[in-house]
């Protein structure tokens, strides 16, 4: 097995330490490629080698085998494994569990895992849903440690209710300037899919069913596929869809076009779905469709495009879709072709974000009643108020035009990638996020001026839009301290200038040369099967 990284070790020594101050739990936060499996492997290790038993927990099959395999090739010798249908060899020291096996099992008081010192959690991000804390509850005396690339929830709080420490990895852009990631090029419409208008908010996240409703998957379809034929052609492509009826048809779109697609989901048999996986990585499936498979653990080195066709409001999930394209591709980069606008809406995946145990430094959560983290229940959400620098950057303003039902045809522009631009967009979803609407509210609603002028505007998304923050988040907002800001030496501030500048020419040039000279429409020329079925 290679040698660690010097960030691993860096990470390892601080994890060390942090467990020498007395603090138990410790959450871990490191990219998607930057190696956690391999960083939690040498700490079980450690372990091992002192006669300490180490429990390491996931929650998904392809998880389970990818960590027993890169931990026995760390331990030179057989990992346990606790799962539905598996035998159980609770003699070894290291052992990979099944979250919904081991707690149900725990419960019935069926298994006895003697003294556990590590429980390693995969995926952490999960680790405060109920299974999760019955688990920790079991074993009072072990240390903890959380191990994700997204420490954030869905509801902008954070794991300080149940983590003591946050150790933070290297950088997205640092592993991307040390060639430990792939760069990537972002590609985006001229029109994003519609999120504005009778999309309600569940959960924090766009509601499946109501996208799902407001956007026809035929269009949906069309579009991914003219994309892929004019952009990635004969590339590995992963498809990010709303729900199973929208990944099927883009996939059987795809099979119409003469490329080799195949849809993938929870639901697919394990067999089926190994064998789907192989195929894709031996490169005889060009193109895999999935709605929110992928998101997590999912080492494919052999993506090169990333398609979205979800759009979200999650930074986390729009973070692991991104990654999953990004491992390293020999110097050449990885493409994003972003249908859903989420690289605007949420920044990309450079973008400087400052991870603490509350979630981002944007979010300022409320205080809260002193709350024992192994409790079962978890109190409600709260809506974050958002307080940061003022300094903005302009967003690009890209012509924009309606795109009708079944025109898929549209031309697709380069989104700048550098990383003061990411961050901008990023801290911008914040201070432009409207209050979210309950899924659950269902008393009529008087409608506003706001809202009627909404009705006469265009129905698709506008990411460059400015919506006013509520007047209650200003007003408290100004009472609270604003976090330090960023202070730039002046060559710093002159490249930054100049960068602006080129941008806002380059847009303005590009817009009067499409507006007088309008490029002619090519056809792409495909195989004779690839004539649009009848239905579509």
């Amino acid at each position: 097995m290679s040698e660690l990284r010097d960030y691993q070790q860096r990470v390892i020594d601080e994890i060390y330490a942090t467990w020498q101050q007395g603090k138990r739990s410790i959450l871990l936060a490191m990219p998607t490629g930057s190696g956690k499996t391999r960083t939690f492997s040498e700490l079980a290790k450690h372990f091992c080698d002192r006669d300490r038993r180490v429990l390491l927990l996931v929650h998904r099959e392809e998880l389970l085998w990818q960590a027993k395999k890169t931990l026995e090739k760390i331990l030179r010798s057989p990992v346990g494994i606790i799962k539905a249908d598996r035998p159980m060899q609770l003699e070894y020291p290291v052992q990979c569990a099944s979250v919904q096996t081991l707690v149900k099992r725990l419960e019935k008081q069926e298994i006895d895992l003697g003294a556990i010192a590590l429980v390693i959690i995969d995926e952490a991000h999960l680790s405060l849903a109920p299974s999760y804390l019955s688990i920790l509850r079991c074993f009072p005396e072990a240390l903890i440690l959380g191990v994700t690339a997204t420490p954030l929830r869905l509801d902008g709080r954070g794991f300080d209710r149940l983590y003591e420490a946050l150790v933070i990895g290297p950088s997205v852009s640092e592993l991307i300037w040390r060639g430990f990631l792939a760069d990537y090029e972002v590609l985006a419409p001229e029109s994003f899919l519609p999120t504005e208008e009778g999309i309600r908010i569940a959960g924090g996240d766009f509601n499946s069913a109501d996208l799902a409703e407001r956007i026809d998957r035929r269009y949906v379809a069309g579009c991914a596929v003219d994309a892929y034929l004019r952009h990635a052609c004969q590339k590995r492509c992963v498809v990010f869809a709303i729900n199973l009826d929208h990944s099927k048809a883009i996939a059987e779109r795809y099979c119409a076009a003469g490329i080799v697609a195949e849809h993938i989901d929870g639901e697919t048999a394990p067999k089926d779905r190994q064998a789907i996986l192989e195929r894709f990585r031996a490169g005889e499936t060009q193109v895999l469709c999935n709605v929110n498979l992928f998101t997590e653990g999912f080492d494919v080195p052999e993506i090169e495009v990333i398609q979205l066709c979800r759009p979200t409001k999650s930074v986390a999930l729009h973070l692991q879709m991104l990654g999953r394209g990004l491992r390293p591709k020999e110097g050449r980069k990885a493409l994003i072709l972003d249908h859903a606008g989420n690289c605007l809406r949420l920044g990309g995946a450079k973008a400087d974000r400052c991870w603490t145990l509350q979630g981002l430094t944007e979010f300022i959560p409320a205080p809260e009643a002193s709350i024992n983290p192994m409790e079962e229940a978890i109190a409600p959400p709260i809506e974050p108020s958002i307080a940061f620098s003022k300094t903005q950057i302009d967003l690009p303003n890209f012509p924009k035009r309606r795109v009708e039902i079944y025109e898929t045809d549209v031309d697709f522009f380069h989104l700048p990638t550098h990383t003061e631009l990411e961050t901008q967009l990023a801290r911008q979803t914040y201070s432009q996020s409207p209050p979210a609407r309950s899924i659950s509210s269902r008393s009529p609603r008087v409608p506003s001026e706001a809202t009627q002028s909404l009705a006469h505007r265009d129905r698709r998304s506008a990411p460059n839009r400015q919506i006013p923050p509520p007047a209650s988040s200003q007003v408290s907002a100004k009472r609270r301290s604003s976090p330090p800001k960023r202070h730039l030496s002046p060559l710093q501030q002159v490249g930054k200038a100049a960068i602006e500048l080129a941008e806002r020419m380059e847009n303005i040039l590009l817009w009067i040369w499409r507006s007088w000279f309008p490029p002619k429409r090519k056809r792409v020329e495909t195989p004779r099967r690839s004539k649009r079925p009848q239905g579509f």
